[in-house]
């Protein structure tokens, strides 16, 4: 096994291999990775078999001593080939990777593997090298998404909120008016938690260019209104619907606009065999669960999925 650094010059390989692989999403593209270049060191590996093959691919940047799953995404461990890579495959990578690392000088790893519910295929190997190699739970954070095989009923409040919204004659439509989401979400966001976006207006218009087949925007609509109630904006990959914004006014939330939001986004996601992914609900790494806010989700049918991240402390492989 060879692991070698990438450059630009390997994104037709990278991009095509992640598209390919057992685990990847469009987050792992070298379009959505590098839009934000100028803020991380990137240092992401690609691993090569004895034959020449490129079997898996590390989304990784260097802060330090310290070689980080890609801070710029909120997950990306290893992702792996479907074919011709195995368990086995994998603690021979994780070797390569540790002699690699003590090479270049890194002492530590964190690592935030990929949720299951993104797997195109089981493909948990990495986290079977994880306790080989002696890595300790750095953070856990707790999501909530809706199965597509196993959907939940609604608890009376949810069913309540959905029927009152349909009440209040809310519409729900795509839409490409990000200008305004941004602005509902700012205000959002510093009214409720004094905090911005972590996206830019700028940087979400190029992304939802860059790839219109997977992030979309949802807006709810009160009858006769001028502007939006309520907002969503999807990340769509091969498994998961991901809510990863979202945002409501005032009379948004008095009508109940972000309940008729997820009946929609649940019903599109049912149709197409996909999860819908409500995100997280905690602060300081897992250790503070918002209690109010996982029980809203499980109300429309979430059930938890662990979103991990992992710490590896280096030690030199010939020094055992």
């Amino acid at each position: 096994m060879e692991l070698i650094r990438f450059t630009p010059d390997h994104q037709a390989e990278w991009d095509d291999f992640v598209e390919k692989s057992a685990n990847g999403t469009f987050l792992h593209l070298r379009g959505y990775m590098d839009y934000h270049a100028d803020r991380f060191a990137d240092h992401s590996l690609m691993a090569y078999d004895g034959r020449g093959r490129l079997v898996a691919v590390l989304p990784a940047n260097r802060e330090g001593s310290v070689l980080c799953s890609h801070r710029g995404l909120t997950f990306g461990g290893w992702l792996t080939a479907t074919r011709h890579f195995d368990a086995s495959d994998m603690l021979e990578v994780w070797e390569c990777l540790r002699r690699y690392m003590v090479q270049c000088g890194f002492t530590e790893l964190v690592y935030k593997p990929v949720p299951w519910i993104y797997h195109r295929l089981p493909s948990d190997s990495d986290i079977y090298a994880l306790f080989r190699n002696g890595a300790t739970v750095q953070a856990c954070l707790v999501a909530s998404a809706v199965s597509p095989y196993e959907p939940q009923p609604l608890n009376k409040r949810a069913e309540r909120q959905i029927k009152s919204a349909v009440k209040n004659g809310i519409e729900v439509r795509q839409s490409s008016d990000y200008s305004a989401f941004m602005n509902m979400l700012t205000q959002r966001l510093g009214e409720r938690y004094d905090a911005k976006p972590v996206h830019t207006l700028a940087e979400l218009e190029l992304l939802a260019e860059r790839f219109p087949d997977n992030i979309k925007l949802y807006m709810a609509w009160l009858p006769g209104a001028d502007s939006p109630a309520a907002a969503t904006l999807v990340y769509e990959s091969h498994r998961v619907m991901h809510c990863q914004y979202i945002a409501t006014t005032e009379a948004g939330r008095n009508a109940f606009a972000f309940a008729a939001i997820v009946g929609h986004l649940s019903q599109k996601a049912s149709e197409s065999g996909q999860y819908l992914d409500f995100g997280t609900s905690n602060e300081q790494g897992g250790r503070v669960l918002n209690a109010t806010l996982n029980q809203q989700k499980y109300g429309f049918g979430g059930r938890p999925v662990s979103y991990m991240t992992y710490r590896l402390l280096v030690v030199d492989p010939d020094a055992e």
